[in-house]
């Protein structure tokens, strides 16, 4: 039997997986957005600008360029952006979301360990795109 005969079924079977990958990546982003947003998430305004991000809590406590919030409770980010299109991600959450002047975009996440995470700006925004970073700070939860 020749190679040949090969081929043409490695591109079906990568078509398949590669189908299964996006429709499952789909889904679940589409799952995780807004559908399932716990009811007593606190609310994070998220506000990308050139070039920084800045945090507003629903307690009106603002921060800028790090974000602190409580292990073990719900977050639902409200992601717009001032000026041009960003990109709001913490990788080690997989929370990836787009900044975008005039819309809202919301994701959501529950931090599950005391640590700090790297937020980025997986935009290319502009000059000084690759210091548009921040930091998420999980503590403790507050008593």
């Amino acid at each position: 039997m020749s190679g040949h005969s090969n081929w043409p079924e490695w591109i079906y079977v990568g078509v398949v997986v590669a189908l299964m990958c996006w429709v499952g990546a789909e889904a679940w982003e589409a799952e995780r957005l807004v559908e399932h947003v716990p009811a007593d998430a606190e609310v994070i305004k998220v506000t990308g600008q050139q070039w920084f991000w800045s945090f507003e809590h629903e307690d009106g406590t603002k921060e800028i360029g790090e974000l602190h919030v409580e292990k073990g409770k719900a977050y639902k980010l409200e992601i717009h952006s001032k000026d041009v299109n960003h990109s709001f991600n913490i990788h080690d959450y997989v929370v990836l979301m787009d900044a975008i002047p005039g819309r809202v975009n919301t994701v959501w996440f529950a931090p599950t360990d005391v640590g700090e995470h790297d937020i980025q700006c997986r935009e290319y925004c502009g000059l000084i795109h690759y210091n548009m970073r921040g930091t998420l700070i999980v503590e403790e939860p507050h008593s």
